[in-house]
């Protein structure tokens, strides 16, 4: 039998190499000239900010303003927040989105393990979707024991193996609502520091990274 053609790989050869560079990139939305960037840098999508939801009205215009963004892409936009729960809430923080921002993973199993994760992480996942958001920067896989460390209250505070099924889980529930997901950070914060505000120095050997 005949082998179908690649839809994909159809699409990538009717591409120009700028066409096919701007889809390697997530940009941060500049609204005032969104439109203008989509079609000139034919972007792979649009990382948002609490300041892209803080002056929209949920289920009006934040719905209309991503379509409209949406409707100005050749190729469909990944649409993507960090909506981690805890202290990573963009959308959340906001009390016109939701009454309460969503707690963090490691809060959540503290209190009620897996069941009560699981759903928050629906709850998040209806709320994103119904917005026109298509992909969660979530779950942090990290594991971090010290109070000190970045990482610490953004992570699930449990082993590998039980961050693991968090992992799988949480992926599995995001793809069932047609949410592209992203476990982070790898190889892993650890215990360390801020890498935003500059350098960290990780001294764990190999052999424990990998383990």
């Amino acid at each position: 039998e005949p082998i179908s053609p690649d839809p994909i790989r159809e699409m990538l050869d009717g591409m120009s190499l700028e066409e096919r560079v701007g889809q390697l990139f997530l940009a941060r939305c500049d609204e005032d000239n969104a439109l203008e960037h989509i079609s000139t840098y034919h972007l792979g999508g649009f990382v948002l900010f609490q300041r892209d939801f803080r002056d929209e009205i949920p289920g009006d215009s934040a719905q209309k303003k991503f379509a409209r963004y949406q409707a100005a892409a050749k190729i469909p936009l990944l649409l993507a927040v960090d909506e981690e729960g805890g202290t990573v809430t963009r959308v959340s923080s906001l009390p016109h989105y939701r009454e309460k921002r969503f707690a963090s993973p490691r809060q959540l199993y503290r209190g009620g393990g897996m069941e009560w994760v699981l759903c928050e992480e629906n709850e998040k996942c209806a709320l994103l979707k119904d917005l026109g958001i298509n992909a969660n920067l979530a779950p942090v896989v990290d594991i971090a024991t010290e109070k000190n460390a970045f990482m610490y209250d953004r992570s699930l505070g449990q082993d590998a193996q039980i961050t693991a099924d968090f992992a799988a889980n949480v992926v599995t529930l995001m793809d069932s609502w047609g949410l592209g997901s992203c476990m982070k950070h790898f190889p892993g914060y650890g215990n360390n520091l801020d890498t935003h505000t500059g350098i960290a120095v990780d001294g764990r050997s190999l052999a424990e990274l990998e383990s």
